[in-house]
């Protein structure tokens, strides 16, 4: 595996300059859409979908010269349609009169015969979408307990320098659709491209069973070594409580559903991509009102099923102002 780099710079607000090994380019956008475009003439567009928290990339060409095989193929193609109109065309009334002459067969094409080096390719495997995932109706609640427990279940992690070195799995035990769809990104993932990372939250999905949870959640980076993740906290989860409970009662039991769900979809981002931080950013309405990084090594060390998930964001890098009586306020996020 060769060296790789990239590096940003940011122009004016909201436009960056970027550099890679692939060459450079300029990106442009606000939370939740960007538009980049680099020197070998290719835009790519990356967007969230409302309501669902996923990305949506698109790639097209738009600048350079036509390369002589497409060339080739342009013009093959236009003689073949006007060889096909030529045939159909109905024969004039002198030509009906005239005894039809025999004509040889025409020669068939000769098929050119692909030179280019086999790639890599792969059919995602049929994970269930947003869709497939009841979202919260209004006045359902959850019991408390529960919520408070988000952060103790988490996905299986993808062993990305395992799955590069086979096309197939070691054993029986794992799925072989699921082995060979990541085989085929392991490559991209593994030199940290962003992209292939977006593709992978996108087509795998791995915060579908928090949507009931969390809603509009957003993801974005422009440095692969870590991601960031914005969400919209359900408070309606909690409406029964909130009539019920006192108020710093109510309070401490929303701060520890939103740190319990904060450390769950950090530890879901790590089980899928190898980024060494996670950065999220909890929301109460339009506020943000937790902003936490999450290391890997440090997430890695903590006992899930003993500590207290407001507690625990103390051990990482976080902007959070809270207290019983009156709950939370708005803060700013970490960059």
């Amino acid at each position: 595996m060769g060296f790789n780099f990239r590096k940003s710079i940011s122009l004016i607000p909201g436009v960056k300059l970027n550099f890679s090994k692939g060459g450079a380019s300029i990106s442009a956008g606000v939370p939740g859409f960007r538009k980049s475009i680099n020197t070998k003439g290719q835009v790519t567009t990356t967007a969230s979908i409302p309501g669902t928290g996923f990305y949506y990339t698109d790639k097209k060409k738009v600048l350079g010269k036509k390369t002589d095989k497409a060339e080739k193929a342009e013009k093959s193609s236009k003689a073949a349609k006007a060889t096909k109109e030529k045939k159909e065309e109905k024969p004039t009334a002198a030509k009906k009169q005239a005894a039809p002459k025999e004509q040889p067969a025409a020669a068939q094409p000769v098929q050119p015969v692909s030179t280019a080096a086999p790639q890599r390719s792969y059919t995602p495997p049929s994970y269930p979408s947003s869709a497939g995932y009841p979202l919260p109706s209004s006045g359902k609640q959850i019991d408390p307990a529960s919520l408070k427990a988000l952060h103790k279940m988490a996905d299986d992690t993808v062993e990305w320098d395992e799955i590069v070195q086979s096309p197939t799995p070691p054993d029986s035990s794992y799925n072989e659709k699921m082995w060979a769809y990541y085989y085929a990104l392991a490559p991209e993932v593994l030199n940290g491209d962003i992209d292939t990372y977006l593709r992978l939250i996108y087509e795998v999905n791995p915060l579908g069973d928090l949507l009931e949870y969390g809603s509009q959640f957003q993801f974005g980076t422009d440095d692969p070594a870590v991601m960031h993740v914005e969400f919209t906290v359900n408070q309606e989860l909690l409406a029964r409580s909130k009539r019920t409970l006192a108020a710093f009662a109510y309070h401490e039991l929303l701060q520890d559903f939103i740190c319990s769900l904060s450390i769950r979809v950090a530890r879901d981002m790590f089980a899928l991509l190898p980024v060494s931080r996670t950065v999220v950013h909890a929301m109460l309405g339009d506020q943000t009102v937790l902003s936490v990084s999450f290391d890997r090594g440090t997430l890695n060390t903590v006992k899930f099923g003993f500590v207290d998930p407001s507690d625990t964001i103390a051990k990482f890098p976080h902007n959070m102002w809270f207290n019983a009586q009156n709950g939370f306020a708005p803060v700013e996020r970490l960059s």
